[in-house]
């Protein structure tokens, strides 16, 4: 199929903008499907197809036609002095299966400089996960807590003194620490029961 069969078909479907276009300097911007900001950049390639490309989508939208709507988290600061950057760690916490042994959660990581005018931060998800774990420095906090996982919805929170998850050793003593992983596990409640407001605690050395 020739080039301009491509861009006479792809044109029917598209609303031409260039000056949103963001393509490499090999490839000519046709414009932007459906509303969406869906940059298609094609190759300067008469043998290129109809179905293999590469669609750069606008922040919040994810797949293949940058069809999907992400999770847009906006994190504000409550009693925390706001940091110039933070890290952010999305968990996913996969179910359990005796058959299989890697049930180990999955970890995403984003990071972000913060403006001085800026007092709420945003960040979109498209990978699914249960848990937000906000890093300041050494500090981390629990700032999203999903049972459920829900795609395309908005997540308004806050970091806040009260979501502090402090490292093991501010818990216990030195003789605790020392014990094998698993004899340890079987008093981490404690912690618990001795603080009700506490909502986590880590074992991350930084």
């Amino acid at each position: 199929m020739s080039f301009d069969v491509l861009f006479q078909i792809a044109m029917r479907n598209t609303v031409l903008d260039r000056e949103k276009c963001n393509c490499s300097s090999d490839s000519l911007c046709i414009g932007i499907v459906h509303n969406l900001s869906i940059r298609l950049c094609v190759p300067h390639n008469d043998r290129i197809s109809l179905t293999n490309f590469t669609c750069a989508c606008q922040a919040g939208f994810s797949g293949k036609r940058c069809e999907y709507e992400d999770v847009k988290i906006d994190i504000s600061f409550y009693d925390i002095s706001i940091p110039q950057s933070l890290v952010v760690h999305f968990i996913t916490v996969r179910e359990h299966d005796l058959e299989s042994l890697n049930s180990v959660p999955i970890r995403a990581t984003m990071f972000k400089k913060i403006r001085f005018d800026q007092d709420t931060i945003t960040f979109f998800m498209s990978l699914p996960f249960h848990l937000i774990f906000v890093q300041l420095e050494d500090k981390f906090y629990l700032t999203v807590l999903q049972h459920i996982y829900t795609p395309s919805i908005t997540i308004p929170t806050k970091i806040a003194r009260s979501q502090y998850c402090p490292y093991i050793r501010e818990l216990f003593n030195q003789t605790f620490i020392a014990y094998p992983i698993l004899r340890r596990i079987k008093y981490y409640h404690l912690a618990c029961i001795k603080d009700s407001n506490l909502v986590c605690f880590h074992l991350i050395l930084i």
